[in-house]
């Protein structure tokens, strides 16, 4: 998938990281991503966000969602790994969000702005980009996939200690996507976005009748989830394969308590 015409004329800068050039946009030629979102009470959700002007997104009033999304980066041009993102939707500089709309047009539009709470990896060198270049929440972990011949199971431990183990719906993957997310990290009061161009020829996002099975274990990760008292019910399951997709720098950045904006 390197030769694809996702990638083609990508213009690419060269960054130093501890006498180690980096390339960016990082690309990831051919990855996996399932993920569950359940619904959380927003009021729960807010003690969890590390400052009040990260807006959750709504789907109803008093009630946000919640994402764990495990990643499968099978080819990249840093090297394959692992992920998994515990994240969830928000707005930000802050603005009014209209229940349900926000998340209805993330949606539709495939443009997804998330908060990342913890991001797990399975190599040094994604830990070190991520902390390094993105402020990223990142720790090693092992992140295994498992394929059953109905679902896909993901497991999550620190230290052979479990915090988590997902049962994702296998969906048929008879749509494509086109899709952007955005992501807010925080260091010292600044936020930093990060722009995240994917295209997926093999996509699907389903919402009725979706299936994500959570299973937590007693590490303090998993405890800070369990204190969330997320939904038993998944509300949406997303599943794509063949996705290939462009890692930014970062473009923009806020000082958290005044949103001016930060000169690089």
């Amino acid at each position: 998938m390197r030769d694809d015409q996702f990638f083609k004329d990508t213009p690419r800068t060269t960054f130093n990281m501890a006498g180690k050039p980096i390339y960016f946009p990082i690309l990831y030629y051919d990855s996996r991503m399932i993920s569950g979102t359940f619904t959380v009470k927003t009021k729960r959700l807010k003690k969890l966000l590390p400052h009040p002007n990260f807006k959750p997104v709504e789907i109803l009033p008093g009630v946000s969602v919640f994402t764990i999304a495990a990643l499968e980066y099978r080819d990249t041009s840093i090297e394959p790994y692992n992920e998994i993102a515990i994240c969830t939707p928000v707005k930000f500089p802050p603005k009014f969000i209209f229940p349900w709309l926000s998340a209805i047009s993330m949606r539709i539009e495939k443009n997804f702005s998330v908060y990342i709470h913890h991001l797990p990896v399975t190599t040094e060198m994604a830990r070190k980009v991520g902390i390094h270049f993105f402020n990223y929440p990142k720790f090693l972990a092992e992140i295994t996939f498992k394929d059953h011949d109905d679902k896909i199971e993901v497991t999550l431990r620190e230290n052979g200690e479990l915090i988590l183990k997902m049962h994702v719906e296998k969906l048929p993957l008879n749509q494509t996507a086109q899709t952007e997310f955005h992501t807010y990290s925080i260091k010292e009061n600044v936020v930093m976005h990060t722009l995240i161009e994917g295209w997926s020829p093999r996509y699907r996002l389903k919402m009725v009748g979706s299936k994500a099975e959570l299973e937590l274990g007693s590490h303090w990760i998993s405890q800070e989830i369990a204190g969330l008292n997320l939904s038993n019910t998944s509300l949406a399951v997303l599943h794509t394969d063949g996705m290939m997709t462009k890692l930014y720098t970062p473009n923009l950045r806020w000082d958290v308590n005044t949103l001016a904006v930060v000169p690089d």
